[in-house]
């Protein structure tokens, strides 16, 4: 009952809030960062008008030895959002129904672009890249686009990166 109330809650938030991607609104201040406990951890300046603020979320579970904080990163160009990223580390897919992230994920699409993905959406999204074809983008939403990459990098697991972004 609790999780249904939240997501109808949610989904009220995201319909009445205006898309952050392309925008100099803040990120900290939405109702994703209410939500997930979003905490600016990091901001660096890449290049003249280029900046990147990574921000640590609640995850599934708890931080500790094992397991590394959630985090996303928003880069922005002369301060509007031009892109979201978030990584982790998955042994199969990461995008699944009614899973942890798939819930994260839908939810910052739908904070950056006003819209939020179906748990299909993201699924087929994240069929889409593996070792055949490491890399997939996809149109969303008017002027935004939805990629992953998978690549090899972690001993025995993939590292799966997805971004939200302007084209």
């Amino acid at each position: 009952m609790r999780t249904a109330t939240l997501a109808a809650l949610l989904s009220l938030s995201m319909a009445s809030a205006a898309p952050l991607l392309g925008t100099t609104g803040s990120f900290a201040t939405t109702e994703f960062c209410r939500v997930y406990g979003c905490e600016l951890t990091g901001k660096d300046v890449l290049g003249p008008g280029l900046s990147e603020w990574r921000y640590t979320v609640r995850g599934q579970f708890p931080v500790d030895m094992n397991t590394a904080p959630e985090v996303i990163t928003i880069i922005r160009q002369n301060n509007r959002i031009i892109s979201a990223n978030w990584v982790t580390g998955a042994q199969d897919g990461v995008l699944y129904p009614n899973g942890y992230n798939t819930k994260m994920i839908a939810q910052l699409v739908g904070t950056l672009t006003g819209k939020a993905p179906s748990q299909e959406v993201l699924g087929q999204l994240n069929e889409g890249c593996g070792p055949k074809k490491p890399v997939k983008t996809v149109p969303w939403n008017g002027a935004a686009r939805l990629s992953c990459l998978q690549t090899p990098e972690f001993a025995n697991a993939w590292r799966f990166s997805f971004h939200v972004h302007l084209p």
